[in-house]
């Protein structure tokens, strides 16, 4: 089930959508927090599809790269201490322009953040990203042009425990098959491979 949030901080107020897990796992749950930061972005779709598989969500919406910074702050502040989450399995997840704000962010936070999971990010600020020492897995497309998988493998071997897969055929707007390939990958990763 999903509802309207509005959480509020010194640092300031973001609304988003609180995604319930359906059948959620016994006692506290990890939580995925999501940034929406363009037109071809699902992370609403995203969102829904790890409520079904027994994962919280919070999911919103940003301008730009520094917004998404921002909520990704305050969200991991205002939600970390919450009865449903399981504190130690918070996973900031973006893709393209999100991706980069969701690195961003955890490399800031620290280990608290359990780990990324970054889809075709666009990265610009690979020096503040390079020092993130959670867990890191990287989603890149064989033909993305605006985030190209040269680089993106050069990323995952930099960072301390980095993974990148391959979508063969996939380019930087991800189609309906790439999606539901991304939202398997990310549930498959936050259930089993964050221990």
């Amino acid at each position: 089930m999903e509802k309207e949030m509005t959480l509020i901080s010194a640092k300031g107020k973001l609304k988003g959508i609180w995604g319930e897990a359906v059948n959620p796992i016994e006692g506290m749950t990890p939580l995925v927090i999501l940034a929406k930061t363009g037109d071809k972005d699902q992370a609403f779709w995203l969102s829904r599809y790890l409520n079904d598989a027994g994962i919280l969500t919070f999911t919103f919406e940003a301008e730009d790269a520094a917004s998404a910074i921002n909520g990704y702050h305050l969200a991991f502040d205002e939600l970390r201490n919450d009865d449903r989450v399981a504190s130690e399995y918070i996973v900031f997840a973006g893709y393209g322009e999100a991706g980069n704000a969701a690195a961003v962010a955890a490399s800031e936070i620290g280990r608290s953040v359990r780990g990324i999971f970054l889809m075709s990010p666009v990265i610009k600020d690979w020096d503040k990203i390079k020092g993130y020492q959670g867990r890191s897995y990287i989603v890149a497309g064989s033909d993305d042009d605006q985030a190209p998988l040269a680089s993106l493998e050069m990323m995952a071997k930099q960072l301390k425990q980095g993974e990148l897969l391959q979508m063969r055929g996939a380019g930087h707007d991800y189609r309906e098959e790439d999606w539901e390939r991304a939202g398997m990958l990310l549930r498959t990763w936050v259930l089993t491979g964050l221990n």
